[in-house]
């Protein structure tokens, strides 16, 4: 009897009390461990299958997970040449930065979100020399989505014959407009 109730006292401390309707965490530090910032990192596949990662024109360019978190919007990324590049640069050399100008924009274009912080990748003027052979994930938080914005883009720079910008378009996550949605009586 007495091994029965040890069973179900550890059985009932392991139940979570958070809502199950809630998709964000209560904060970023669910997602971001400074311990380990990018173990998980790769959250799903890329093709993603289930679609909202959007489209780069860049083919070195990857967006691995989209997160809502209470405070960002956390864009998960990698940077890495294929060894079949057309250029034929593979075995080189290059640098990577990201702009701190950055932003994400709704699809419509009327609100904008400023880019916080990186994690992975330095912000421009400073920059980072990889190998080409070699693939660099890295994270930016932005600031959050509004409450019913679900498809977005990326905006770093234009692009020109001399630097490659992480534009993304076409990102789309669940984030549905709480004011239109019915409160249970």
């Amino acid at each position: 009897m007495k091994a029965l109730i040890a069973v179900l006292l550890l059985f009932t401390a392991c139940k979570s009390t958070r809502p199950l309707s809630v998709d964000a965490p209560a904060d970023g530090a669910e997602y971001y461990q400074t311990s380990q910032p990018l173990a998980n990192f790769q959250q799903r596949l890329y093709p993603d299958p289930q679609g909202g990662l959007g489209h780069s024109q860049d083919p070195d360019i990857r967006v691995t997970d989209i997160r809502l978190t209470a405070s960002y919007t956390v864009l998960y990324m990698t940077y890495g040449k294929s060894p079949n590049d057309r250029d034929n640069n593979y075995y080189g050399s290059s640098s990577i930065s990201f702009n701190p100008k950055a932003l994400l924009a709704s699809a419509d274009g009327k609100r904008t979100f400023k880019l916080l912080k990186t994690e992975g990748i330095p912000m421009t003027p400073d920059s980072r020399e990889i190998k080409n052979s070699e693939i660099v994930p890295f994270i930016l938080y932005f600031e959050r989505l509004d409450n019913g914005i679900e498809q977005f883009d990326l905006f770093e720079c234009k692009s020109d014959n001399y630097n490659s910008c992480f534009n993304v378009s076409g990102m789309n996550i669940r984030n549905p407009d709480q004011s239109t949605s019915q409160n249970p009586r």
